[in-house]
């Protein structure tokens, strides 16, 4: 929408009505206009609270109501009666009217009206007649500055949301209820291999991979079916015909009522990011294969230390479940003279994100064998309270990304008992 633009059908029906309000004043005054009675009443009052003057049909100014002189700033002495009506108004309006005089000819048009202290105002101008001869004529004014203001901000608004659209690497869309795309940045149009969408002649659900339209009705959206936005990952197909993931944020635009007409569409670009999670979930899902089948106790953690995962060595050697292993069941199992001197070693590691290295004491199940090598030296296994706990080494990697910050660690306890007291 631009400044310049035309009237839009919403002014026209305001005009409309303050027009048809005007002629029901003038066909009151035109019934008693015979009366000598009411004779002497000025017959530009009638169209108070219109900006208006009375005019002869060489627009000389005849009549002033207050609401002309309010719009202008202008006071009673100085309107000039007898003046040209047409000095008021801005060169462009005076070159509208037709110098014939003949103003049953000329429509309501959008012009500038000058005021008392040199404002321009925007204003939409006409002409009706007055009496029974047509040599007398009503000029109205409806001011339309404000409207025209907030139609340059609306102007500016779209422009900058334009641009922005625009700058931004998403593909972003608007759909009719037709599921028609009816606009559409240059990145999307890029992707599909499209030139424009002015035509409608595109639906969006025609790029969408045929297992993920599930999700959608025939035209994409239902009309009054979603109230609210939402988002979903769906496959969209580019003109190389090959399909990217892609985050769907969709907002819905309502009617007057409240039914949805049209739906803005964000696509955000995810295909890389799905395939490094799927990849990371099928190698971490080969570790934890791999992890099961290690005689050490293997375990990992998040970024900030917090143990997510334990092998079944774990489960095996201690006889916690997954839960109270998961919610720091594990502490329990450390020895209470060890347990202070192994929380200050992790606390330090998962500070500075260093290894870990150190060895505790750690309680095994009541009943369950450690596992040991047969040797000379030893041949029999060990029994009594002391052996409730065996010395074990803990080794805490931490995993770190590009910029160095920790992703997760990677931690084992390998048991060392017999080593320990040999050595």
């Amino acid at each position: 929408m631009h400044a310049n633009q035309p009237i839009t059908e919403e002014d026209l029906k305001k005009l409309q009505r303050e027009i048809e309000e005007t002629r029901r004043r003038i066909q009151q005054l035109r019934t008693i206009a015979n009366d000598p009675e009411y004779l002497k009443i000025p017959s530009i009052q009638v169209t108070d609270p219109v900006p208006a003057l009375l005019v002869s049909h060489d627009l000389k100014i005849l009549e002033v109501n207050p609401s002309f002189l309010a719009l202008t700033g202008y006071s009673p002495l100085q309107v000039s009666i007898g003046s040209d009506a047409r000095s008021y108004l801005s060169k462009q309006a005076q070159g509208q009217i037709p110098s014939d005089g003949r103003l049953d000819t000329l429509e309501p048009f959008e012009t500038e009206i000058r005021t008392r202290d040199g404002a321009i105002k925007q204003v939409i101008t006409g002409f009706l007649s007055l009496g029974p001869t047509d040599k007398d004529w009503m000029m109205f004014f409806v001011d339309i500055s404000e409207r025209k203001m907030l139609q340059r901000q609306l102007a500016i608004k779209e422009a900058n949301l334009r641009a922005l659209s625009e700058a931004m690497p998403h593909l972003i869309w608007v759909a009719d209820t037709k599921g028609n795309i009816i606009q559409a940045n240059r990145a999307l149009l890029d992707y599909l291999g499209i030139d424009a969408v002015d035509d409608s002649k595109y639906q969006w659900l025609d790029f969408v991979a045929d297992s993920d339209k599930q999700y959608f009705s025939a035209t994409g959206f239902s009309v009054g079916d979603l109230y609210a936005d939402f988002q979903l990952e769906i496959r969209l197909r580019g003109q190389d015909t090959h399909y990217r993931w892609y985050l769907l944020r969709v907002i819905p635009f309502f009617s007057s009522n409240q039914a949805s007409m049209s739906w803005l569409v964000i696509a955000t670009d995810v295909d890389d990011q799905r395939k490094v999670t799927e990849a990371l979930l099928q190698s971490e899902e080969q570790l934890r294969l791999i992890a099961d089948a290690m005689p050490q106790i293997v375990w990992t953690a998040n970024a900030d230390g917090t143990i997510d995962f334990w092998n079944h060595r774990w489960f095996e050697y201690s006889g916690l479940t997954i839960q109270q292993s998961l919610h720091k069941g594990w502490r329990l199992l450390i020895h209470s003279e060890d347990l202070p001197r192994y929380d200050e070693a992790w606390r330090k590691a998962v500070a500075k994100g260093e290894v870990m290295k150190i060895d505790f004491r750690l309680k095994r199940a009541l009943g369950i064998g450690r596992r040991r090598r047969i040797s000379s030296t030893n041949l029999k296994t060990p029994s009594g309270p002391a052996q409730d706990y065996l010395t074990h080494l803990c080794r805490a990697v931490p995993v770190k990304g590009q910029n160095g910050q920790v992703l997760r660690w990677f931690g084992t306890w390998t048991e060392i008992d017999e080593h320990k007291k040999t050595f």
